[in-house]
């Protein structure tokens, strides 16, 4: 317990003054590629070997995505696909504390009427840097760039025992419009996925 209390004292206070949310540069690709791998947990436990690979396969799929981002068009709209970053500068030194992946996708081709709608993706913070507005500022980013690109729709996915997502995507607009279920190599564990949507304008 002490040990926790200490980490929570440690952790910064942000001034989201100092945080800039732009989109990444190609040699801030690696910065991303950390905060998402130990976001999403691929740096505990046996997975910690194959961390440097995690890393390295998520720098490397980031990097083609965005080299392709203008890779075709439908209904008269090119792909897009950003991934954007929150710098944070204090004292003359900057660091990046979060990112978050936006673009449009297309839904299946099978569909009498295939069309493309805009996505959220990868959204992480810094464990030191949560719960102080940054992933608020990287969404409603997201939104700017969204209607920028003609659309008024905005979807994700989180999955259903991510509670402090959930409440986050609830404060900001987000509605539950479909839940999934995920496969798991464990036979009785099955998680749910809940799609959310936000109208925006």
């Amino acid at each position: 317990m002490t040990a926790n209390i200490a980490n929570i004292a440690q952790s910064p206070v942000l001034d989201l003054h100092q945080v800039e949310i732009r989109a990444v540069r190609e040699e801030e690709i690696h910065c991303v590629a950390d905060i998402i791998t130990r976001s999403f947990h691929f740096d505990r436990g046996w997975m910690g070997w194959f961390t440097p690979l995690f890393k390295l396969g998520i720098a490397e799929d980031l990097r083609h995505r965005l080299r392709s981002n203008i890779s075709g068009s439908s209904h008269g709209k090119t792909q897009q696909q950003v991934c954007s970053i929150a710098m944070y500068t204090d004292l003359g030194k900057s660091q990046v504390i979060g990112t978050i992946e936006v673009g449009t996708r297309i839904t299946n081709y099978r569909q009498p009427t295939p069309h493309r709608y805009v996505y959220i993706s990868n959204l992480a913070v810094s464990r030191d840097f949560r719960r102080q507005g940054v992933a608020r500022d990287l969404l409603l980013d997201c939104e700017r760039l969204t209607q920028a690109w003609g659309y008024t729709e905005l979807y994700l996915h989180v999955m259903g025992n991510n509670d402090r997502g959930r409440k986050l995507y609830e404060k900001l607009g987000y509605q539950i419009v479909a839940m999934e279920t995920v496969w798991s190599i464990v036979p009785w564990h099955r998680p749910e996925r809940l799609f959310l949507c936000k109208q925006l304008g």
